[in-house]
C-alpha cells in the first residue's frame, strides 16, 4: 500500500502521485476559481487528498478536507444506490413495475404508466423526463412533485427512448423507497450506506453540516432572473426540453434558504470530496470498501460488468452510457478513465465522482465555482475533473 506523505488532517498525496498535487497546485491559480477538493482512493485507501481556496464567492473561510457543498446531480447515483440496497434485500427488484408500490403513480396515463419499471428509471427511460403538470416551485415540496408525477402522462412508451430525467429520477425511485421502507429517500441513505461505510453524504442539507458549507458562486441577480424567466417560460413551452426548469425557480441554486432545505433526491445532496471517493470506491472492488460490502457479490458484479451500448440522449444531446442509475465511461460526458467499465455520475458546474473496479479506482472531486458553458467549451461541468483524472492515470500506468 502506498505510504502518505503528511501527517493526518493535511493535505497528503502518495510520493507516486506529486505529479496530480502540482497540477491541483495549478487549477487553484486559475482565474476565477475558488474552493476545491480532490480525493482519490485505490486499493480501498485514500492516496491523493488536497483541496484549497476559499468557501464563499466574496473569499470568507478556507476550504478544510471535510468542507461539504452541493453535489447536485450526483445525487442521483446515491438514490439510485438505495434502490440497489433495497432490491439486494428481496424488497425490491429491478423489473418491478413503480404500480406495484405507488398504485397513485398510474392515476393518469394509466396503460402506459402502468408498466413503467425501475429499471426503466435507472436508465432514464421512463418517458417521464418532465411532468407537464409541474408548477413552479414544486421542486421544494415533496407532496406536490409527487402530484404532479401522478397527474403527468408518459411522454412515450417506456423503454423506447432515452431522456435524462434531470429533476424528476429522484422522485420517482424516492417516492417508491419511501413506499417500501417508510423512509424519506434522505433517511434511507443515512440509515443503509451513509453510517455504516462512513460516508460524509447525504441527500439533502443536515444541520451538521451547515457549519461546513461552502456557498457557490453563479448566484447573482441577473442569474436569479433568468433562472425566474426559463421557470415560468417552462411551463407550457415546446420543445419538451425547456420545461427541465417547470418546477424550479428563480431561487434554484444552492445557495438558497429553500434548496437547503428541500429533499429532491435528483439534485439536493450535499457532501465532501472524500464522502464521495469513499462511496466510489466500494463499487470499485467485488470484495467491498475494507471488507464492507454494500451489495451481494451477485449484484455488485452485474453492476460492474455490464456493459451498456451508447445511445443518444435525447435530454442532453449527448451519447450516453446508462446502467443501474450510473453513466458509464463515455467522453466528453462522462470522462472516467481508460477503463471503458468505469462508472459514476457529474453534476452542475463540475462535480464528479466515478468508480474505476479494474483499477481499485474510487474518484471524488467537489468545488465551489462553477464551470459556466463557453461558445469555445460548451460542456456542462468543464475540464478541471478531467484533467486531475488524466493525471492521476499517467502515474498509475
Amino acid at each position: 500500500m502506498p505510504k502518505t506523505t503528511s501527517s493526518p488532517g493535511k493535505p497528503h498525496v502518495s510520493a507516486r502521485f506529486k505529479a496530480v498535487a502540482r497540477l491541483f497546485n495549478d487549477i487553484q491559480g486559475e482565474p476565477h476559481e475558488l474552493g476545491s477538493v480532490l480525493c482519490i482512493y485505490l486499493n480501498g485507501e485514500p492516496v491523493v487528498d488536497l483541496w484549497g481556496g476559499p468557501m464563499s464567492p466574496a473569499g470568507a473561510g478556507v476550504w478544510r478536507r471535510d468542507t461539504v457543498v452541493s453535489i447536485f446531480s450526483i445525487s442521483k447515483s446515491l438514490t439510485a444506490a438505495c434502490i440497489l440496497h433495497l432490491c439486494d434485500q428481496g424488497e425490491a427488484g429491478l423489473n418491478d413495475k413503480l404500480v406495484e408500490y405507488w398504485p397513485e403513480f398510474a392515476h393518469a396515463d394509466a396503460k402506459r404508466k402502468s408498466t413503467v419499471t425501475l429499471r426503466h428509471v435507472l436508465e432514464h427511460k421512463a418517458g417521464l423526463p418532465v411532468a407537464k403538470t409541474n408548477q413552479p416551485g414544486d421542486v421544494y415540496h415533496w407532496d406536490s412533485m409527487i402530484h404532479a408525477l401522478e397527474t403527468s402522462p408518459l411522454l412515450w412508451q417506456p423503454g423506447s427512448r432515452t431522456a435524462y430525467h434531470a429533476v424528476t429520477f429522484g422522485h420517482l425511485l424516492g417516492e417508491v423507497i419511501l413506499r417500501i421502507s417508510g423512509l424519506m429517500p434522505s433517511e434511507y441513505f443515512k440509515k443503509s450506506l451513509a453510517e455504516p461505510f462512513d460516508l460524509d453524504l447525504s441527500l439533502k442539507l443536515l444541520p451538521d453540516q451547515l457549519t461546513r458549507l461552502a456557498f457557490c458562486d453563479g448566484d447573482s441577480f441577473d442569474d436569479r432572473q433568468l433562472r425566474s424567466d426559463l421557470t415560468q417560460a417552462a411551463v407550457h413551452s415546446d420543445p419538451w426540453q425547456s420545461q427541465y426548469f417547470g418546477p424550479c425557480g428563480d431561487d434554484y441554486h444552492p445557495n438558497s434558504t429553500r434548496w437547503r432545505n428541500a429533499e429532491a433526491p435528483a439534485v439536493t445532496g450535499f457532501g465532501s470530496a472524500r464522502g464521495l471517493a469513499r462511496f466510489a470506491a466500494i463499487f470499485s472492488d467485488s470484495d467491498g470498501l475494507q471488507g464492507r460490502n454494500l451489495l451481494s457479490p451477485d449484484l455488485m458484479r452485474a453492476l460492474q460488468y455490464s456493459n451498456p451500448m451508447p445511445e443518444m440522449d435525447e435530454g442532453t444531446s449527448q451519447r450516453v452510457r446508462l446502467g443501474y442509475g450510473f453513466h458509464f465511461n463515455q467522453a466528453p460526458g462522462s470522462d472516467f478513465g481508460p477503463n471503458p467499465q468505469s462508472f459514476g455520475h457529474v453534476g452542475m458546474g463540475g462535480v464528479t465522482m466515478f468508480a474505476d473496479p479494474k483499477n481499485r479506482v474510487g474518484f471524488g472531486y467537489v468545488c465551489n465555482h462553477l464551470f459556466q458553458p463557453k461558445p469555445d467549451n460548451p460542456s456542462k461541468v468543464g475540464d478541471r475533473a478531467s484533467r486531475l483524472m488524466r493525471k492521476f492515470y499517467s502515474c498509475l500506468m
